[in-house]
């Protein structure tokens, strides 16, 4: 059987690690992480204010078997940006493993914005806050990418409940027996104004898989855009998703260990299960 049910994502290794021949001192592990996880606080940012452009697809590919696929992609244009501050950095030196927290006005962005697709004047006083994490270390590198794996199919799962997505699929049986069965969903399509509630991990160590939820609040989100979203009627829509350190971990989801929330929202740094 085979099954890779969790998103499995490899963060920017020019970002993320040093070179294999060249060991970094503890100052320079520290300015490494430091900047990389504000570059990363950055980009989420401009994901949640302008928005990620997502494709996705989904498969079963034989019921028999139990087979199933699943591929997410992101893509951020470039989009000018200004007026983002950060919070003090939190640094764990032992874990080498840096949080920043990076924070925009949206009144500071607003001869930047398309004024006729996004209506931000009357939000005036809407803060977006995004927190991100990075390493210099290599084996805590695939715990910070479990983290943003979840993150992606969080997006996707938002955005399924949101904008929709198409599903096919074909059954076949002979002799009144089942002999192959096939789904496949997909989409592509862009999400704003998602809001990162924070992680948890299912498991223990490196089989642990990480857990994000986002939420996107329908009325600012409506009221910006100026058009009705689904689900008006509800103050928020949100989504899980989930990220493992690796595809072998997909497998054991949910054995070694009950749920470990971690909140980031106030500023936990030791985000290892």
């Amino acid at each position: 059987m085979r099954i890779v049910a969790v998103l499995v994502l490899a963060m920017s290794i020019s970002c993320m690690l040093p070179a294999a021949d060249a060991p970094m001192s503890p100052s320079a592990k520290k300015l490494n992480s430091v900047n990389c996880a504000k570059v990363l606080a950055e980009r989420n940012v401009v994901e949640t204010v302008y928005g990620v452009k997502l494709r996705f697809t989904e498969e079963v590919n034989n019921l028999l078997e139990g087979s199933f696929q699943g591929n997410v992609e992101t893509k951020t244009g470039k989009r000018a940006i200004k007026g983002i501050e950060f919070e003090p950095v939190k640094y764990d030196a032992e874990k080498d493993i840096a949080q920043a927290t990076a924070t925009l006005k949206l009144s500071n962005i607003a001869d930047l914005v398309d004024k006729e697709k996004f209506n931000i004047d009357k939000f005036p006083d809407k803060i977006i806050r995004r927190t991100a994490f990075a390493t210099s270390t290599p084996d805590k590198a695939r715990k910070v990418g479990a983290i943003r794996a979840a993150e992606i199919d969080a997006y996707k799962n938002l955005y399924k409940k949101i904008g929709g997505f198409t599903l096919e699929s074909n059954t076949k049986i002979e002799n009144f027996v089942l002999k192959s069965d096939t789904v496949k969903a997909s989409v592509i399509g862009a999400l704003m104004g998602a809001e990162f509630m924070g992680f948890s991990w299912d498991g223990a160590g490196d089989d642990a898989v990480a857990t994000v939820k986002l939420r996107v609040n329908t009325k600012e989100l409506s009221e910006m855009l100026g058009e009705k979203i689904v689900d008006f009627d509800k103050d928020f829509i949100e989504a899980e998703g989930q990220g493992a350190q690796k595809t072998e971990a997909a497998q054991k989801k949910g054995a070694g260990g009950a749920r470990v929330k971690t909140d980031v929202i106030e500023g936990n740094v030791n985000i290892l299960p």
